[in-house]
C-alpha cells in the first residue's frame, strides 16, 4: 500500500465525516424548528417559565378589601334623598 492511497483515504474519512455531522444537524436543526417535537417543547418551557416568573406578587392597590366596613350606599330621588349616606372611614 502507498503512503499516496493512504492520504486519499484519510482525506475521504474527513471529508465523509464533515458531510455526514453536517447533515445530521441540519436534520436534528430542521426537525426542531418544523415539527412537533419543537413546538411541544416550547410549549413546555413557555408553561414553566410563566410558572417561575409570574408577575401577579404585585400587591394590590387602591381596593379596600375589608370585607366588614359599610359600602357607601346613596339613594336619592331629584332632589331630595330618600335612604342615608354611609361611608367609609378615610385614612
Amino acid at each position: 500500500m502507498s503512503y499516496e492511497l493512504l492520504g486519499q483515504i484519510i482525506v475521504l474519512c474527513f471529508v465523509i465525516t464533515f458531510c455526514l455531522t453536517w447533515l445530521v444537524f441540519s436534520i436534528m436543526y430542521v426537525l426542531v424548528k418544523y415539527t412537533d417535537i419543537g413546538k411541544e417543547k416550547k410549549q413546555q418551557n413557555k408553561k414553566n417559565t410563566k410558572i417561575i416568573n409570574h408577575e401577579d406578587d404585585l400587591p394590590i392597590q387602591d381596593n379596600n378589601l375589608n370585607a366588614f366596613s359599610a359600602p357607601t350606599i346613596e339613594t336619592s330621588f331629584g332632589e331630595e334623598r330618600i335612604g342615608t349616606v354611609y361611608k367609609h372611614e378615610q385614612k
